[in-house]
């Protein structure tokens, strides 16, 4: 077996097939996420999570799969078994637009040109 590494690119390093550069590199942040992981693993059972550590979480989540629908991937979010109330996801794309300075307007334009 040959100890060189392959010269065929990580298809999930890719750039977009319509050019430009991907949000992030899925492998990186696949390792930021299991890193996360074992933080909030470390954890005590009684322990409180520290919201430092949640916006650690929600941002490697937002950009794995972020990064993953621009590169064509195309699943829901959230899992069937997990119950997202709307009134949730509200409160978290109003948080999320608002840090970023994205207008509900902006967000229109973009899902149109887009076609996400």
């Amino acid at each position: 077996m040959s100890s060189r590494k392959s010269t065929v690119p990580d298809p999930r390093e890719a750039d977009l097939p319509e050019g430009g550069k991907a949000i992030a590199n899925i492998p990186d942040e696949e390792q930021l996420l299991k890193d996360w992981a074992k933080k909030l693993n470390q954890l005590d059972a009684n322990q409180t999570i520290p919201n430092s550590l949640i916006q650690e979480g929600i941002t490697v989540l937002t950009r794995l799969y972020s990064t993953k629908f621009q590169l064509g991937e195309r699943w829901e979010p959230f899992s069937e078994n997990n119950i997202v109330p709307a009134t949730a996801a509200m409160i978290m794309c109003t948080a999320m637009m608002r840090q970023v300075n994205v207008e509900v307007f902006e967000l229109g334009m973009w899902q149109s040109w887009s076609g996400a």
